[in-house]
């Protein structure tokens, strides 16, 4: 009976344990409850690390030198390569100068016969012999001075004989005056000589010794030679008259040459100064027919291609990457992540221009975050341009050479965010955006 009871319990025993539906469905909620707490309590407590990510590529930090030509023209020489290494000064290119050369000779020959006339002119207004200036060179130089110089002689040869003239009138004149003073004083003498005999006779006719007719006559003589005096002394007026005027007419034909020559020069430097800046700017053109390096580094980004091609004014023909400048990384940030990225901050910079095996370990700092947003050209989405510096040590560590225009992605880690964080703040930008829409 014992036994029957024993048998009979274990038999209900076993029953329970196999035939209970609710045994195994506790435990399985129960360790589906345990993992969805533990998944809730990560999602809540435990933080994420974030992280914004720029694509850009590496830049020499002293920037490209951009070559441009202001003037353009026919491509006539070119000397470099892409990726050639030049030196500051060295001819990248050369241009024709066929055009520039001529308007250069047109605007230079006129500039040397206005200079050559201007230094006529100071020679002829100051006396001397004219100063050329050393610049009137070459074959329309030596025909200006030849032009200006057979002008000076001819133009003097007037003068001299207008002048000449007039002396000449004057030296006869004054001849003349000395001959109408000769003649005064010898009517001086001969009245002289008439009144003494005047007083002889006047004597003798007191006694009755000569005749009254003799007074009558010498008192006739003496008043011809004074009225011969009075003439000559009128003619020696009228003589020094015609003397004053000569005078007169020689300074003004002198005044007047001075103003001539005044008036001239003044037009000649006048003429100068216009094309002046025409000929600086013409030497300028022809100048830049040789388009030289303006520093030493590499040439990167050539434009131009074929010789006789043609640029235009302003284009650009070639970059060059100055030697010895350190590099960074320049990049572009997505608009959403410019509030975690700030300058100083630490950077993790990929090449990914390299495999995943050759790829250096290369840290940097932020620099700068540009002030506002920019728009790319091509698809017209925007974004923040940072520059990233590339930690010197492991630059020098990494076995590859880096140069510039390598790929590069920069990540930055932004600030620690919770999985539910990350889940409910779009949840939550949108409600509050909807409470607030009219």
């Amino acid at each position: 009976m014992r036994a029957f009871s024993h048998s009979k319990a274990a038999a209900l025993k076993s029953v329970s344990r196999y035939d209970n539906p609710f045994g195994p469905a506790r435990v399985g909620l129960l360790v589906v409850g345990g993992f969805v707490g533990a998944f809730v309590a990560w999602g809540v407590l435990a933080p994420l690390s974030g992280a914004a990510v720029a694509d850009g590529s590496l830049q020499a930090e002293g920037r490209r030198r951009t070559v441009q030509h202001p003037y353009g023209g026919v491509v006539q020489k070119l000397e470099v390569r892409e990726g050639d290494r030049v030196t500051e000064g060295q001819v990248l290119l050369t241009l024709s100068d066929t055009d520039p050369r001529a308007k250069l000779d047109v605007l230079k020959a006129e500039w040397s016969a206005r200079k050559a006339e201007e230094a006529r002119l100071i020679s002829e207004r100051d006396g001397g012999s004219p100063d050329f200036d050393p610049a009137i060179s070459g074959p329309a130089g030596a025909q200006a001075i030849s032009n200006e110089m057979a002008i000076m002689k001819a133009r003097s040869r007037q003068h001299e004989t207008s002048l000449g003239m007039l002396k000449q009138k004057r030296a006869q004149l004054s001849e003349q005056i000395r001959g109408t003073n000769s003649q005064i004083e010898g009517l001086d003498r001969q009245a002289a000589l008439l009144k003494d005999e005047m007083d002889s006779i006047r004597k003798l006719l007191d006694n009755g010794l000569a005749p009254r007719t003799r007074m009558l006559t010498l008192e006739r003589d003496l008043a011809r030679t004074q009225a011969d005096k009075g003439a000559k002394v009128a003619d020696l007026a009228r003589i020094q008259e015609q003397i004053g005027e000569t005078e007169l007419e020689i300074t003004r034909q002198e005044r007047t040459r001075i103003t001539e020559i005044t008036d001239q020069l003044r037009t000649a430097q006048s003429r100068i100064a216009e094309i002046q800046p025409k000929l600086d700017a013409a030497s300028d053109v022809l100048a830049r027919t040789r388009v030289t390096a303006p520093a030493s580094g590499s040439v990167v980004s050539l434009a131009v291609y074929t010789e006789g091609g043609v640029i235009q004014p302003g284009a650009k023909l070639l970059d060059i990457v100055p030697d010895g400048s350190p590099l960074i990384v320049e990049a572009r940030l997505h608009l959403a992540d410019v509030g975690e990225v700030k300058p100083g901050q630490t950077a993790d910079v990929r090449l990914t221009g390299f495999t995943r095996a050759e790829r250096p370990q290369i840290t940097g700092q932020v620099m700068t975050v540009s002030a506002d947003s920019l728009q790319d050209e091509r698809s017209g989405g925007g974004y923040y341009s940072i520059q990233v510096k590339l930690n010197a040590n492991d630059v020098s560590k990494a076995k590859v050479r880096l140069h510039s225009g390598m790929p590069a992605q920069v990540v930055m880690e932004t600030r620690p965010r919770t999985m539910a964080d990350y889940l409910v703040s779009p949840l939550v930008d949108e409600v509050s955006g909807a409470f607030r829409e009219r």
